[in-house]
This record gives structure tokens, C-alpha cells and sequence, in this order.
């Protein structure tokens, strides 16, 4: 897969409109940012139908190696959403965190916040 990268926008002293800073999101092979802490990914949605996000775990946990659940998030039709904070468990090898979507809408936006 060849991931769009997203570059992350720092707040700053007088913060930041996610909507000034969003990207159009990449619906067949998804995007992608380094991981770091305090980072967090805002999704618009200015399609007519639900949209979800699906965020996938690497890893593994226990003696069984049991999967660890990807995240999936929905955002509404005409709704932007600010998803929580994404721990090291969304962190794949290469140190990115992938993004999927569903449906394959031009009218959906994301943007990579530092929140710290």
C-alpha cells in the first residue's frame, strides 16, 4: 500500500483550526503519521453518509498471542470528529499510525494535531 502521509500541525500560542490544516484523505490506500504522544487526528465529513475510521493494531498481547482490537471510530455525515488521544498500541513497525476509511467520498478531510 502507498499511504498518504499526513504532516502534523503543532497548536501553537493561539491554537489552530483543523479545517485550515486538513487534508483530503487517501480512500484506497489510507494515510498515515509518526506516531508520537499527544497527537491526535481530526476527521471532517462532509459527505451525506457516515463515514468510518479504522485504525489498526499491530500487536499482540499475552502468551497466547492474543490481536489487539483496532480502533474504529464513526464520524457523521456533515460532522467533524477529534478522535482521543492514540496510545503505542497503534503504532505499526515503520513508527507510523495507519488511517483506513470507509466509502470513497472526495469530501472527507483529516489533519494530525499535536495536542502536547
Amino acid at each position: 500500500m502507498a499511504r498518504t502521509p499526513i504532516t502534523p500541525t503543532a497548536l501553537g500560542a493561539t491554537g489552530v483550526i483543523p479545517a485550515d490544516v486538513a487534508t483530503a484523505v487517501n480512500f484506497t490506500d489510507g494515510n498515515s503519521f509518526v506516531w508520537r504522544k499527544g497527537r491526535q487526528v481530526y476527521v471532517a465529513n462532509a459527505d451525506d453518509t457516515t463515514l468510518t475510521v479504522t485504525i489498526p493494531t499491530p500487536g499482540t498481547v499475552g502468551a497466547q498471542g492474543l490481536a489487539i482490537a483496532d480502533g474504529t471510530f464513526t464520524v457523521a455525515a456533515g460532522k467533524g470528529r477529534l478522535l482521543p488521544s492514540l496510545g503505542p498500541e497503534y503504532r505499526q513497525p515503520d513508527g507510523n499510525v495507519h488511517l483506513n476509511y470507509s466509502g470513497a467520498d472526495s469530501a472527507v478531510t483529516a489533519a494530525v494535531l499535536d495536542m502536547a
